[in-house]
């Protein structure tokens, strides 16, 4: 019975030391840091007992993660998380609970990560385990140190590559020699049998380089599989490998197996071009027969892709007509227009709509405007009956004046003066008419008759001027002109004008229109008369006459149109000044409002054309 147990034993030992010999095989190994990390946590758990749980995490780019558990495929409990997470926060060891114990990873005096380990009860030398973790975790330190400077270096390298192919194509002049160029250069530097860069046109791709092909056919069978082959990867906006990699995102490569088929290659990889948040166009790489690419050649081909879309369509916008820049931008336009967001363009675009909507069906009346004033109808002048003074004054220019009413009387002493001369003279002349009837001299007889007659003449006209003395209103009028109240007693001749009148219903209007107005203007034609003094009120005018004769003022010419009023008023008076608007006809709201600047345009078109 006790060679059976010691047989037993010695059978567990040899397995306890096989399994140790296979865990530190595998830890010698040159492996990836996670799987170093579950061997690295194998060998803890072995040298440390056997705790129930352990977990081991590291500093990744998705952050700080689990790489490692024990149990395998099992997850931290409660305790050993928050361990984990005092210890990380605090920046050292921690031991909770008397039977979790904590130990940080530092590299360089940053924080990489933590291992932790819970046991069933707490361990009887706590020191010892430390001692162990303290061995164990310089062999963990070394691999992250490792894998940071294998990380350092495949940086460097897929950054040189990206830097090479980008400085072939800046130094192509247009797209298509930038396209060949890159292409050319990234398939010497990943060794690929051949490279194609095509963009995205009417949502179809259309090849615009191959590697060290300056001319290539468009329309063979093979370069439509091409094409097809890579707008299967821009319609999945993904990278697509053919054949596909276990642990890759799943992908359609339908027609990348078909291009295999065609054409005997190794690996297939396309890469999306893309340009902030929308596919450009494509790369397509293509591995000579059984070669296949590696994980440093699709970081390159991914960053190389990233880098050179905006570049090649800069260059490809650079290389477009100005036509097609035009269209380009108007279509983006219309875009922004009608697509989400942009409400102030469309609030625009609406108002601009609106106000041509509203200009292409409103009309108006065109009016020709003109300054205006009121002259009396028919304008009567009163003038001095005969050579004499004013005596009297009883109006002046402005007042209104009834029929019969007098306006001014001249001195007439003069007169009565004369008049009695020659009322005495014919007495006189009487009385030697008689005598010389007496005296039958009939010679004397015709000769006192002729001089009675004579002095009969005057002595009517002197009372004919003595009668007329006074200026007296032939009808109801208003004083246009003529004040004579600081001219009494002065002489005045023979027909002087001393007064104008007008009547007082009857008006006309005189018009000022502009010369290039002119043509629209006929006799017969209505409009509108406003009056600086009656600005409230219109009165209507009838146009009568147009007069050819152009006068220049302000610097125009303008010809003068009558017009009459049609309507009459106790507060108009001969003189007053206001605007007139005669209306033409009716016409678009626009056309009536930039009459005057399209005028203006075809003469001085007129004026600068050969």
């Amino acid at each position: 019975m006790a060679d059976n147990r010691d047989q037993t034993e010695t059978r567990q030992e040899a397995e306890v030391s096989v399994l140790d010999q296979a865990l530190w095989a595998r830890f010698s190994e040159d492996r990836d840091l996670r799987e170093f990390a579950r061997v690295w946590l194998a060998l803890q758990i072995r040298q440390l007992g056997t705790p129930e749980r352990a977990t081991l995490v590291l500093e990744t780019a998705q952050g700080m993660i689990p790489v490692a558990n024990w149990p395998k495929d099992s997850r931290p409990t409660r305790v050993l998380a928050d361990a984990i997470e005092d210890a990380l926060d605090k920046g050292r060891d921690v031991v909770a609970e008397g039977r979790t114990l904590v130990k940080v990873l530092t590299v360089d005096g940053e924080i990489m990560g933590a291992a932790a380990f819970e046991f069933a009860k707490p361990p009887k030398d706590p020191g010892h385990a430390f001692r162990v973790l303290n061995w164990g975790i310089g062999w963990l330190n070394a691999a992250v140190r490792r894998d940071l400077s294998l990380s350092d270096k495949l940086g460097r390298e897929k950054q040189a590559a990206v830097l090479d192919v980008l400085g072939a194509a800046l130094d192509a002049s247009d797209v298509r020699a930038a396209s060949i160029a890159a292409a050319t250069q990234l398939a010497r530097r990943l060794g690929c049998n051949q490279v194609a860069i095509g963009f995205l046109s009417r949502r179809r791709i259309r090849l615009a380089a191959v590697s060290d092909v300056s001319d290539f056919r468009m329309d063979s069978l093979y370069s439509e599989k091409l094409a097809q082959a890579m707008a299967e990867a821009t319609d999945q906006e993904g990278t697509v490998l053919f054949p596909r990699r276990e642990g890759m995102d799943y992908a359609v490569t339908t027609l990348h197996a078909e291009l295999s088929r065609m054409k005997a290659t190794g690996d297939l990889l396309t890469v999306p071009l893309f340009l902030r948040d929308r596919v450009i166009g494509a790369m397509h790489l293509e591995k000579p027969p059984g070669e296949t690419f590696e994980d440093l050649d699709l970081m390159i081909a991914e960053a190389t892709a990233v880098s050179i879309a905006p570049l090649l369509d800069e260059k490809r916008r650079a290389d477009r007509s100005a036509l097609a820049i035009g269209g380009a931008a108007l279509w983006r336009q219309v875009v922004r227009l009608l697509g989400p967001g942009y409400i102030g363009r469309k609030l625009v675009l609406l108002a601009l709509i609106g106000i041509v909507t509203f200009f292409s069906l409103a009309r108006g009346d065109y009016r020709v405007p003109a300054e205006a004033e009121v002259q009396g109808l028919v304008v009567r002048s009163l003038v001095s009956p005969f050579d004499g003074n004013i005596s009297e004054q009883f109006v002046r220019a402005g007042d209104v004046i009834r029929e019969g009413e007098p306006l001014a009387r001249l001195d007439e002493r003069d007169l009565q003066i004369e008049l009695l001369r020659w009322r005495t003279d014919l007495s006189r002349y009487e009385g030697e008419y008689d005598r010389a009837l007496g005296e039958r001299n009939a010679a004397s007889a015709r000769i006192a008759k002729a001089e009675i007659e004579q002095a009969r003449s005057k002595a009517t006209l002197v009372q004919r001027q003595i009668a007329r003395s006074a200026l007296i209103a032939p009808f109801d009028a208003i004083v246009i002109e003529g004040d004579l109240s600081q001219s009494v007693g002065r002489a005045v001749r023979r027909g002087e004008e001393l007064f104008q009148i007008a009547p007082l219903d009857s008006y006309r209007v005189s018009m000022e229109v502009e010369e290039a107005q002119l043509d629209d203007i006929v006799v017969g034609q209505t409009g509108t008369l406003v009056l600086s003094s009656l600005p409230d009120r219109g009165f209507e005018v009838e146009v009568t006459r147009i007069t050819p004769r152009l006068e220049p003022k302000d610097g125009r010419n303008v010809a003068m149109v009558e017009g009459r009023l049609k309507e009459s008023s106790d507060q108009i008076r001969p003189g007053m000044r206001g605007v007139a608007k005669v209306n033409v006809e009716e016409r678009l709201l626009i056309r009536v409002w930039a009459q005057p600047i399209i005028d203006w345009f075809r003469l001085a078109l007129w004026r600068w054309t050969p």
